[in-house]
């Protein structure tokens, strides 16, 4: 995601989150979202190393802070917040879809808001309201636990975010090729 919507080419698709299909007023800073996995770590007494069995990936948590500082900005919050709180008496309470390239990186899509806080002034007729969230995920049917028996190596020349060079492959078709033939009788 973050390849084709990076911040140097898109910058204002990283200043605003979107919640449902409102986009954030003012601009805004994401943090704190990590995609954490757990593990059951085993060691055996004397021993060098140990078994690390998969247990889960638990849900990730992080930060918003909403920056405003038109009164469009505010008039535009009152709408947006609306959107952020979760209310348990309804019928069917709902967590909220939520976009942001790097929390798209990472997969998540939607929040479950943990707290809202209330309008502070940063200085400079700046004001700010910090949101944390927790990522809302249903667990998997099927059960997800497993061990590692080893790594595996990636091919030289196939690692993520490298092109093919196609003069290197072209020269080692034409290496193997040339070695059949001095391997003919």
């Amino acid at each position: 995601m973050s390849g084709q919507i990076n911040p140097i080419l898109n910058p204002q698709a990283w200043d605003a989150v979107v919640v449902g299909q409102v986009t954030s007023p003012g601009y805004c800073v994401v943090t704190g979202f990590k995609r954490e996995n757990e593990w059951d770590i085993k060691k055996g007494k004397g021993t060098v190393g140990a078994t690390q069995t998969y247990v889960g990936k638990p849900p990730a948590k992080g930060n918003i802070k909403f920056f405003l500082w038109t009164p469009e900005h505010f008039f535009d919050w009152d709408v947006f917040r609306k959107l952020l709180k979760y209310d348990p008496t309804k019928k069917n309470p709902q967590p909220v879809d939520l976009y942001y390239p790097s929390l798209a990186d990472i997969d998540i899509h939607s929040i479950i808001v943990d707290s809202i806080g209330g309008i502070e002034h940063e200085g400079l007729q700046m004001y700010s309201i910090g949101v944390e969230v927790s990522e809302y995920t249903t667990p998997p049917k099927k059960s997800a636990v497993s061990t590692p028996t080893g790594s595996t190596s990636i091919p030289k020349g196939t690692t993520p975010g490298t092109a093919p060079d196609p003069i290197a492959d072209a020269q080692q078709a034409e290496i193997a090729k040339l070695l059949g033939k001095a391997a003919e009788p």
